[in-house]
């Protein structure tokens, strides 16, 4: 397997032109890596189209370059070719971070949640994988916990955007948002398979048994997790009213100690929300918590509205509520993980 050494890196990136694509793009950019040559690749639909790093336009690629004596392969672009890329890699002997879920069910290929602990795995092996934006919010969650209480059970509804289904899924839900506002003829319905505007989707935008499989390898298979999702007409971001059963009762500010000092978390006190949500009315109760939108463009998990749970023991059950902005997360991770591997900061 090839050695990045101390010179300029030389890195790749398959499906550059989605949406985890161009997250991936501005996290490298902001990264201030000594990065001498990024190769962009996507489909061929994308020839001919540019992208901007460090300052430049950079060509898209739809022809696969050389892949050996690259420092690091990013595979973004899922379907078919995902597999073949990954092949590509292994055959040239350079290093692949996988984004997109496709190695994360293989038990020999780690699957990153802390690139600080990952060992000697995330410097040697040839392939790895960024957890997918659920069960890397949960883990985070869970283990900032961890040295309070051990989590039994973990319960949750995730409520994910139309961006979920990426681009198309965006496009989806504008063009039915309008045709139903003007009363128009509504369009074909977009990769959801049904129209979103207007609805809720019963397992929609979240691959479960991903985010069940990636969490038993995160916290373990002791802790029972239990999540059904949903698709909601939003834009951005994913949300989780998540519940937790702990091993032993716990006091409220102990949990909160912790949600403050835990790594990609920030713990958002009771009160407004930070865009300055106020209630409609004097009688109404103050709205609190985090937000879809306060979530998007932030890496970190953004945790609030934390209450107990009256089914179980004093202290033992507690609710709390999830934001995250998926795409800025996974993408976040990615590069941690590519830190790591390349011994960059």
């Amino acid at each position: 397997m090839t050695e990045a050494g101390d010179g300029p890196l030389r890195l790749v990136i398959f499906g550059v032109t989605g949406q985890v694509g161009q997250e991936l793009l501005e996290q490298l950019d902001d990264s201030n890596w000594p990065i001498g040559e990024l190769i962009g690749v996507a489909s061929e639909e994308s020839a001919g189209t540019s992208f901007e790093f460090a300052g430049e336009e950079v060509d898209v690629v739809a022809e696969w370059p050389v892949l050996k004596g690259r420092d690091l392969v990013f595979l973004c672009a899922g379907g078919d070719a995902a597999l073949e890329v990954v092949r590509e890699c292994l055959r040239a002997e350079v290093a692949c971070v996988d984004l997109t879920g496709a190695l994360s069910a293989q038990s020999e290929v780690p699957v990153v949640f802390d690139a600080d602990v990952a060992g000697e795995s995330i410097r040697t092996a040839p392939l790895l994988a960024t957890p997918g934006s659920t069960s890397l919010s949960w883990s985070r969650v869970i283990q900032a916990l961890a040295p309070a209480a051990k989590v039994e059970r973990a319960t949750g509804t995730v409520l994910s955007s139309a961006a979920a289904h990426g681009r198309k899924g965006l496009v989806a839900l504008s063009d039915e948002s309008v045709a139903l506002f003007n009363q128009s003829e509504v369009p074909e319905p977009g990769p959801a398979g049904q129209g979103v505007a207007f609805d809720v989707i019963p397992g929609g935008g979240v691959d479960v048994g991903r985010a069940r499989n990636e969490l038993r390898r995160s916290i373990g298979p002791d802790c029972r997790v239990s999540l059904v999702t949903l698709q909601v007409p939003t834009f951005v971001g994913e949300g989780t009213t998540l519940s937790l059963e702990l091993d032993q009762p716990v006091e409220r500010d102990a949990l909160v100690e912790r949600l403050e000092a835990g790594a990609g978390v920030e713990y958002r006190v009771d009160g407004p929300g930070s865009r300055g949500l106020a209630a409609v009315e004097d009688e109404m109760p103050m709205l609190a918590g985090p937000t879809l939108r306060d979530a998007a463009e932030n890496a970190d998990v953004l945790v609030g509205r934390l209450e107990p749970d009256p089914s179980l023991p004093e202290g033992r059950g507690w609710l709390l509520w999830l934001v995250s902005d998926p795409l800025r997360l996974v993408a976040a991770q990615a590069v941690r993980i590519a830190g790591a591997r390349l011994g960059r900061a």
